[in-house]
């Protein structure tokens, strides 16, 4: 049971509440160890003392305000994990079984993997989680590994509202996802945060893969580059507009929806730099990705599934395949950006190519 506190509060219309809450918050008196409470048409906001004549003269230009004092409850006390706010509540054994990761998409929590035994408390689970990061509205069970062209893979709801859209926030770059259309992971952050680090003003980028133009986006966010963003899923390249609206740049992206190998050979020799984020078959499309750079060289960034030693066998594939295609190559950079299986890596190359 929550515990109340005797105290000072302002008795205020409830249509000011929000207002008076953040010019408390701004003169520094509102008591934040209790909460805001609704009371037959009116709020009462806390306050940790008696407010000056000037204070009062603030307040009172915002709205008609009383102080008054009143016993308002405590906030309640959130769990800091998953074991804390199911404890009691499923047994020790299962309790040593609940997933230690999960992906937060704006306000979707997304459980890549769950234990056989757990999935009958699946429910309690999501809620759990739910309670622990109150901003999310949606618990989804990844369901089906991501397959065919659009890369999709299946989820089933868990708790909440049975939605797959939201907007999702990356570095200040805001993105509209609809993860039942196109391929999207919050997993990526830094990685579209560490190559959209690297382009500089006017550089010409080809975004071989684009889908929802993570990549893209953060690009044309952060500099004044042209970005020629490609995908094969009509609704990843829908999303990526939307997404374009939402957003101020300083660059300018174009959107293309269409095979790559169709659409590229639009665009030879124009890129300073490609982008080719397509791990299962990067590989494929590397010649591709040669003949959109200029004839003076650019940078590629390209990722793949690798195994056992994974950025050497990953350098081994990668130079396996180019060989014979350049005049110049010089890697540098190379790095793990995700387990994707056990003894299974996700790695990218940055690579200095002349083409």
């Amino acid at each position: 049971m929550e515990g109340t506190i005797s105290n000072l509060c302002i008795r205020a219309p409830r249509e000011k509440a929000e207002t008076l809450r953040r010019a408390l918050q701004r003169l520094e008196i509102l008591d934040q160890s209790r909460r805001i409470t609704a009371s037959n048409g009116f709020v009462l906001i806390p306050i940790t003392r008696n407010l000056s004549p000037d204070e009062m003269n603030v307040i009172a230009k915002l709205s008609q305000v009383e102080v008054i004092r009143s016993e308002l409850p405590s906030p309640p006390t959130r769990p800091k994990n998953l074991i804390s706010a199911l404890d009691g509540t499923l047994p020790p054994h299962l309790l040593a079984l609940l997933p230690r990761s999960f992906d937060i998409v704006g306000d979707i929590a997304i459980i890549e993997d769950l234990a056989p035994e757990l999935l009958p408390h699946g429910e309690i689970l999501a809620k759990a989680m739910m309670q622990v990061h109150p901003r999310v509205r949606t618990v989804l069970l990844k369901t089906g590994k991501v397959e065919g062209d659009f890369r999709i893979p299946s989820f089933a709801v868990l708790a909440g509202e049975e939605k797959y859209e939201t907007i999702h926030t990356e570095y200040g770059v805001k993105l509209k996802v609809d993860l039942s259309k196109a391929y999207f992971s919050s997993r990526l952050a830094t990685e579209h945060h560490r190559v959209a680090s690297q382009v500089r003003d006017s550089e010409i980028v080809v975004d071989m893969f684009a889908g929802v133009g993570p990549f893209s986006i953060m690009i044309a966010k952060k500099v004044s580059a042209k970005v020629f963003s490609i995908d094969i899923n009509p609704n990843a390249i829908a999303l990526l507009k939307e997404s374009l609206r939402l957003n101020r740049l300083k660059g300018e992206v174009i959107p293309f929806c269409g095979d790559v190998r169709i659409i590229a050979p639009r665009l030879k020799g124009v890129a300073d730099r490609v982008i080719m984020n397509l791990p299962a078959s990067s590989l494929d499309y590397l010649d591709v990705a040669i003949a959109t750079l200029k004839s003076c060289g650019g940078t590629i960034h390209i990722y793949l599934f690798a195994k056992d030693d994974p950025i050497k066998n990953a350098k081994e594939m990668f130079n396996s395949r180019l060989n014979g295609q350049v005049k110049k190559c010089e890697v540098l950079n190379s790095r793990i950006v995700k387990p994707v299986a056990p003894r299974e890596w996700q790695v990218v190359i940055d690579a200095l190519v002349v083409p």
